[in-house]
């Protein structure tokens, strides 16, 4: 378990236009005090994945596509990030502003940079949303994948 405190966010994705990168780079113009980490998944493995989001305080993700599950929501939320994401989709419904992480209009950068500025400056608000959104994982996915993972063996068995 770490000791040090969590500091600035973490961004993983590809730098596509539809991951909101450059949303993220013209916010990071407007709000320069804010320490984002770029991170490519295919350049890591899960254990350097971890361990960098281990260090972070949040999870930042200004996709501009709908995705129904985007994978790094999931990452976060298991190692008990808060997600600033854009207002889209599903990461409307599954971010709960200030309890799990907090939502910005897709594409305004102005806006998620006044949302990372608040982020830095509420840093023991950010780990209690963390703490909500490792709740959140635990509660909605895992318990899903135990149920589905349970009652998916016993229907498959039954049907033998």
């Amino acid at each position: 378990m770490r000791n040090e405190p969590r500091r600035g966010g973490v961004f993983i994705s590809d730098l596509s236009a539809e991951s909101g990168a450059a949303t993220l780079i013209e916010a990071l113009d407007l709000y320069p005090g804010a320490q984002i980490e770029f991170l490519n998944r295919d350049q890591l493995d899960g254990e350097a994945l971890q361990e960098r989001l281990g260090r972070a305080a949040y999870l930042v993700l200004p996709t501009l596509s709908y995705e129904l599950m985007p994978r790094p929501l999931v990452e976060g939320f298991a190692n008990g990030l808060p997600v600033i994401a854009s207002r889209l989709g599903s990461l409307a419904e599954l971010i709960e502003p200030g309890r799990n992480g907090l939502l910005f209009e897709p594409g305004s950068a102005r806006e998620l940079a006044r949302r990372l500025a608040w982020a830095d400056a509420f840093p023991e608000k950010m780990r209690q949303m963390g703490e909500c959104a490792r709740a959140d994982y635990q509660a909605r996915f895992i318990a899903e994948w135990g149920y589905q993972k349970l009652f998916g063996e016993r229907r498959r068995s039954a049907r033998a």
